[in-house]
């Protein structure tokens, strides 16, 4: 029969006082227990008091997300990094006593650094009720050593607690160019090359990115040449706010304090999220921000503006960069002085503009660069051959030649006719990485003269005699051609062989035929077309205007 002793409840609890609790549901005399209300058929459902004993053990409570939050004191942020200080900055600290009782802080320290005060909401010693919150304000302003790492201390119930407040203070540069010298901006990679014996290479890129130098004459006059002084005196061999200059742009619409959004055609400028810019007006009157998102036609500042601006306020994008040791300047009057200035712009903090726009047209998979250059100046041409002299300074001399074919430099000028073209050469730039990644470049040379006889569908072109099936042939650093059309058409064209069919001219095989008859007449020119590379890692673009510039490269051939 079922067990059915009544007992008696002795739980510590109250709420337990005065329960019942079911029979047993175990049946059978040899399984004894408590009856559930539920009996499955085995008997009445009635409650009767059962004795429930204790006994010490040892364990522990299992924590739960109540403790994650609760049972400590909070401090939020935890920590303040302010990175880059170009004006007054404050940040709020809430501490919250997230304990369930009252806490007593006994002690609050400040830091004693220039330029950095706390304001506190109450004087220590002070009772934290409980769940109870305080904000202390955090203010760091443009005065004091250019970089900080300060703490500030709370002692609650006995237990200390601290925030970091870390930055860099940042001065403006305010001086711009004179443009009757260009501008120089140098993007400069680096590039590990491995030449081999037989003239190929191995390349390796060295850095992610560029580095940015910008380098332009300034001229100053009266109270701007003392500023240039005491600027250079008190902050020389710390980080400027360095404006880009090329890069201005002019506000057309009138900008409100505590606005976020600043229209400006950001396409072909180095504006970039994370990064500063900085609304100018004078020497004295400029407010640098902090960039939180970049979009075609406007930016968003990541905090609300402090100042109105009006129209026609010059907006550049600011890079962090420092000065070299020594910097030479030449005093016309007293009160006129010219020099030369070049900025290191910070090679990690620093987005050195480069448009990841894709190569327009490829052959094997590799660039062609169209770029014509410009005739307004020489372009200088160099023959370089590799071989090994050996002479004893008596008798004769015997000459070594190194397997592969002479290395051929050219150096040409370009002209960038506007801020569409500079985007898209520091574009090319970017594909290229220094001299890492080569490119096909044509001559622009007349280096053959059509001949007569090759008709539409022909897979050869019939050229003028120079004798270059006799001492060049298919070399693999230029196998292919160029041929321009008068009436601007362009055919690229691979050379798989050549040959002498008479005296006076030689045919050159091409990889695919003419889709028209070539002569004389109808062709503007046929340029051979060179695997080149760089062949510094360094390029220097001359802005003549905000809008116009000029660059200088020079490009070496190099073994497919």
């Amino acid at each position: 029969m079922p067990y059915v002793e009544n007992e008696i409840i002795t739980s510590h609890s109250w709420m337990n006082q005065g329960r019942v609790v079911p029979e047993p549901n175990y049946p059978g005399d040899s399984t004894p227990g408590v009856l559930t209300i539920d009996d499955f058929g085995q008997g009445p459902n009635q409650f009767v008091d059962l004795d429930v004993f204790s006994f010490p053990f040892t364990g522990h409570r299992e924590p739960t997300f109540f403790d994650d939050l609760y049972f400590r004191v909070h401090f939020d942020p935890g920590q303040i990094d302010l990175g880059n200080v170009l004006s007054v900055q404050t940040e709020e600290i809430r501490v919250w006593n997230a304990y369930l009782s009252s806490k007593v802080m006994s002690d609050f320290l400040a830091p004693s650094a220039q330029g950095l005060s706390v304001t506190a909401p109450i004087t220590t010693p002070y009772t934290m009720a409980a769940l109870e919150e305080l904000s202390y304000i955090v203010t760091v302003s443009t005065d004091g050593p250019p970089q900080f790492s300060e703490q500030i201390l709370w002692t609650v119930d006995g237990v200390e607690y601290s925030v970091p407040v870390t930055g860099q203070r940042v001065v403006v540069w305010p001086f711009g160019p004179n443009w009757d010298q260009p501008l120089n901006e140098s993007l400069e990679w680096k590039t590990d090359i491995i030449r081999a014996f037989d003239g190929t290479e191995k390349r390796r890129q060295l850095r992610s990115k560029p580095r940015r130098r910008i380098g332009y004459r300034l001229t100053l006059h009266g109270n701007e040449l003392n500023q240039f002084q005491n600027l250079l005196f008190g902050w020389q061999d710390r980080q400027y706010a360095m404006p880009v200059w090329q890069d201005k742009a002019v506000i057309q619409d009138r900008i409100h304090a505590e606005d976020t959004t600043v229209p400006v055609d950001t396409t072909t400028r180095s504006f970039f999220k994370g990064g500063l810019a900085l609304l100018m007006r004078d020497t004295y009157t400029f407010e640098v921000f902090e960039i939180g998102e970049v979009y075609p036609d406007h930016l968003v500042s990541s905090k609300p503006l402090e100042s109105t601006w009006d129209r026609l306020t010059r907006l550049y994008p600011v890079n962090l960069g420092t000065l070299p040791a020594n910097i030479p300047t030449q005093r016309l009057t007293s009160k006129v002085m010219v020099g030369q200035i070049e900025f290191m712009a910070d090679p990690v903090k620093t987005d050195p503009f480069i448009p990841g726009e894709p190569a327009v047209e490829t052959l094997d998979g590799i660039e062609v660069i169209y770029r014509k250059p410009n005739w307004s100046s020489q372009v200088q041409y160099e023959m370089g051959s590799d071989f090994d002299m050996l002479d004893f300074d008596t008798g004769g001399v015997q000459q070594v030649q190194k397997p592969g074919h002479p290395q051929q430099v050219r150096r040409v000028r370009w002209l960038l006719k506007n801020r569409d073209d500079i985007a898209s050469f520091r574009a090319l730039l970017g594909r290229r990485k220094g001299q890492a990644i080569p490119a096909y470049v044509p001559t622009w040379f007349s280096d053959f003269e059509v001949a007569e006889g090759n008709a539409s569908g022909s897979s050869a072109l019939r050229v003028k005699r120079s004798q270059y099936d006799a001492l060049v042939g298919v070399a693999d650093t230029q196998h292919a051609i160029l041929i321009r059309m008068r009436d601007g058409t362009r055919l690229l064209r691979k050379i798989i062989g050549t040959s002498k069919p008479d005296a006076d001219t030689e045919m050159l095989s091409l990889d695919d035929s003419l889709p028209f008859e070539v002569t004389p007449q109808n062709t503007m020119m046929v340029s051979l077309v060179h695997l080149c590379r760089l062949a510094q890692d360094g390029v220097t673009i001359n802005y003549q205007s905000d809008s116009v510039a000029t660059v200088e490269m020079s490009m070496v051939t190099v073994r497919a």
